[in-house]
């Protein structure tokens, strides 16, 4: 407790988890936001993506609840949807397979479905409750920097705050790496994957009795480069996004949504779809490029000041992976703030957690839908090898789990199947083929697997 008073920039979901570990370390905490944040759960307009529908991973939930001891409890009491450990509560489909609905999920996978305006509103009362958290609602105009550090902010009013830390939890749009710049640090070089997704989001009223899903995914895959995400939300409404990958455009009405719900969703599902009531006007968005500021790779970094969040690095939002992400870095945040340099302590650990999740993204946008960027000789074959698992998956439960488990964050960051999984995956394969062959009619056609 010794340092005095740390400023947050940014109201988000990044800027209240930072805004809660500060508040562990310093007297003081200053939450700038221009906007005017709602009292209730609502949406707001500098969050243009919370219409969309947001997957709450499991290690996300774990992460959130450890932040905020209660979060999960109340969310639930507030109509929040638990999954039940049931395979008939969720629907997902990856790069064209679907799995993970044969089979009883671990306990581990006890999911919660807020909208992502409910789990902002829960966080952000919770943060402001906070003794020594205050929330200013002003913007901020720049960093004041005495030539070694960073030292307070000044504000969009041309006040000059002082300030022990100032974490940037502006997002995507971050000016941080103009400011390092003009400090003479130069910017930070930025990975990028060109992913170019569209989304078209509507909030619908199904009648009851005609699902027993609370979460419905199909990917998008490399032959068939839209998909959709439903998600039933805690006010008795759904939440349904489709989407394009590569450029190409999202459905643009709620015709053309159902039609592709007929064409990629069990029938049961697209049928309870068009017997929705639509609410409001059809939400659009664009998400032109992943993006990964590599301020870790930086010969020289100021102190006083940290990246927080997507500020850092902002991942293909269709993969469902950003606030799990965020809600890590909050933990790196903390451990940092233990440490005697705490700045190069965060961006070393950020990196570490990121790079793997990154890698696998990269990888599936590049090689199964149709993104641009570097690519690296490998992205290819491990693409394909990945295809070929999720195959397998779909009937081997084995498999299924081990996928589920590392892409909902639990086991590992790093989705590397072991050898035995990997020969698991080619014997089932070698049978599903050889069973082909003695089908009448598809033995011209059957593909030879590959490892």
């Amino acid at each position: 407790m010794g340092q005095k008073h740390a400023i947050v920039i940014g109201a988000s979901l990044g800027g209240l988890c930072a805004a809660r570990v500060l508040s562990n370390f310093y007297d003081r905490v200053s939450v700038y936001e221009r906007d005017t944040l709602p009292d209730d759960p609502g949406h707001r307009a500098a969050v243009p993506q919370s219409r969309h529908v947001h997957l709450l991973m499991a290690r996300g939930a774990m992460e959130f609840e450890s932040l905020f001891p209660g979060l999960l409890e109340d969310m639930v009491a507030a109509g929040v949807p638990m999954l039940e450990n049931r395979p008939d509560c969720i629907h997902f489909g990856a790069a064209g397979h679907v799995l993970g609905t044969q089979h009883r999920l671990q306990d581990e996978f006890t999911a919660y479905v807020p909208s992502r305006k409910h789990l902002e509103w829960q966080i952000r009362r919770r943060v402001l409750d906070i003794d020594n958290v205050t929330l200013v609602n002003e913007g901020i105009g720049e960093p004041v920097f005495d030539g070694r550090r960073v030292t307070g902010v000044r504000t969009a009013g041309g006040a000059t705050v002082e300030a022990d830390l100032v974490v940037d939890a502006t997002g995507r749009g971050t000016r941080l790496p103009v400011w390092l710049e003009q400090w003479g640090f130069g910017r930070p070089h930025e990975d990028t994957v060109d992913v170019g997704i569209s989304y078209a989001t509507h909030q619908l009223r199904i009648p009851d009795g005609l699902l027993a899903e609370k979460v419905v995914v199909a990917g998008a895959s490399h032959d068939q480069p839209v998909g959709i995400g439903m998600l039933y939300y805690e006010d008795g409404t759904w939440g349904m996004t489709t989407f394009g990958v590569g450029k190409v455009p999202a459905p643009a009405d709620f015709d053309e949504m159902c039609e592709l719900a007929d064409k990629i969703l069990p029938a049961h599902v697209s049928a309870a779809v068009r017997q929705a009531e639509v609410l409001g006007d059809i939400a659009l968005h664009k998400y032109p490029t992943s993006r990964w500021r590599r301020f870790d790779k930086m010969t020289r970094y100021p102190a006083g000041i940290l990246p927080f969040g997507d500020a850092v690095v902002s991942f293909n939002p269709t993969f469902g992976q950003g606030m799990t992400m965020t809600s890590l870095q909050a933990g790196h945040l903390r451990r940092a703030l233990l440490s005697p340099e705490p700045e190069a302590t965060f961006l070393k650990a950020t990196s570490k957690t990121t790079w793997p999740v990154w890698t696998m993204n990269a990888i599936g946008d590049l090689a199964l839908h149709r993104a641009e960027g570097p690519s690296r000789w490998w992205y290819q074959p491990v693409g394909s090898l990945f295809d070929q698992f999720l195959g397998a998956a779909e009937t081997d439960p084995v498999l299924a789990e081990w996928f589920l488990r590392r892409f909902s964050l639990l086991d590992s960051l790093y989705m590397v199947p072991s050898a035995r999984l990997v020969g698991r995956t080619v014997r089932h394969n070698m049978t599903a083929w050889a069973k082909s062959l003695r089908r009448p009619g598809t033995a011209a056609s059957a593909p030879v697997p590959s490892a």
